[in-house]
């Protein structure tokens, strides 16, 4: 499955998923790095928005599985290799293009597991709910 997107510079992106085992290594990846985000109920939304897009975007082991996805990702008809972020232009579309070849080969596995989520919620006794004997 191939998806395009236009880059705010006017590029072209295309997005063909990754094995899903390399995928899997990218959901994994971000999952470790969520994980060690502490999301405080008395925080602010622009503060834990913050963390959360700097945690992705700073994280060595991200941008590692990130590069094995992008080894079918096309920028403007033209295969990613180390070079592509060279042009400083180019540079200018580096995070769209993290955040869209993520989003797309992330996409399968949330779509599961918040269908499965909500699935093991409604299974949970509500407070309000009446104790069976």
């Amino acid at each position: 499955m191939t998806t395009t997107h236009e880059l705010p510079s006017g590029a072209k992106l295309e997005i063909t998923l990754a094995p899903f085992r390399i995928a899997r290594e990218l959901e994994k990846a971000v999952a470790l790095e969520l994980k060690a985000i502490s999301i405080d109920a008395g925080a602010s939304v622009e503060n834990s928005l913050k963390d959360l897009i700097l945690v992705n975007v700073y994280s060595n082991p991200i941008e590692a599985a990130l590069q094995k996805c992008m080894e079918r990702v096309t920028y403007n008809g033209l295969k990613i290799t180390p070079d592509t972020f060279e042009d400083a232009k180019a540079r200018e579309d580096y995070h769209a293009v993290c955040f869209h070849v993520a989003e797309e080969n992330l996409r399968p596995f949330l779509k599961s597991l918040y269908a499965l989520f909500k699935e093991l919620k409604a299974k949970i006794p509500t407070e309000s709910a009446p104790a069976s004997k």
